[in-house]
């Protein structure tokens, strides 16, 4: 889903949400003391709201699946799709989990940072 949003760091643009990731696409702004610094803020920011994302994701995903499984134990309710949806969200859960703890450390825009600081060392060290 796109949402557009202005937050209180000063970004502005739209933000989409997936079941592996949130991408953000516009302008940001806020914190600013050195280069560095905002480099390294907006860095753990994103690191921070990606893993808060998760948690909610999960918490969400725990809440609305006890309360269909208490609904199929109150009603009496024998149908696969409690087991189904919650098969399927666990699944995209389980690829968001991945996406936020594992690959970002190993795909994502740190690795791609660090990539960039090792060229830029070579390069340095050659010429």
């Amino acid at each position: 889903m796109a949402m557009t949003i202005q937050d209180d760091e000063g970004f502005e643009g739209v933000e989409f949400d997936t079941p592996v990731g949130t991408f953000r696409a516009g302008r940001g702004g806020g914190y600013r003391s050195s280069e560095g610094d905002d480099r390294e803020f907006r860095s753990i920011r994103r690191r921070v709201r990606r893993r808060m994302g998760f948690l909610r994701m999960l918490f969400t995903y725990v809440f609305v699946i006890g309360v269909l499984a208490v609904l199929e134990l109150v009603f009496g309710w024998h149908s696969r799709l409690l087991i189904a949806v919650a098969a399927i969200w666990g699944l995209l859960i389980g690829l968001r989990f991945f996406s936020v703890f594992v690959f970002d450390s190993l795909i994502g825009r740190e690795a791609e940072r660090r990539m960039i600081e090792r060229e830029l060392r070579k390069r340095e060290s050659r010429g």
